[in-house]
């Protein structure tokens, strides 16, 4: 009777082990960057590198910039586990002056939600 208790103790184990939803998860090399100063009118931009460290497809929604000076865009295929990709965020200074720290939220199917991005500069006039 015990062998057949443990039998099938293991089997619902195993059962409900194989029904373990996959997910993907963005892992972010960094989620900061600072261009410095640049001279206004400069428009530079940023390549936030990350990886799918989860196992399923990661799948980025969309993504919300907090200014209209930032220009964000996102790969539209699905990232495949373990593979690379970037969000290029790009920062118009026309007619902007001094230091600047703005936001990009990235939303994905990853298990931790959105994920927020930082652009921080200076922007001179002379």
């Amino acid at each position: 009777m015990k062998k057949y208790f443990l039998f099938a103790f293991l089997l619902c184990g195993f059962v409900s082990f194989s029904f373990i939803e996959k997910e993907a998860n963005i892992n972010f090399l960094e989620t900061v960057h600072d261009f410095g100063s640049m001279q206004q009118g400069a428009k530079p931009s940023y390549d936030f590198h990350f990886v799918n460290t989860g196992d399923a497809p990661l799948v980025i929604v969309s993504v919300d910039k907090s200014c209209g000076c930032t220009e964000p865009s996102f790969p539209e295929q699905a990232i495949l586990p373990g593979d690379t990709a970037a969000i290029t965020v790009g920062y118009n200074s026309v007619g902007r002056q001094g230091r600047f720290d703005k936001s990009i939220t990235v939303n994905s199917n990853a298990k931790d939600g959105a994920v927020r991005l930082r652009i921080v500069g200076n922007v001179k006039t002379d």
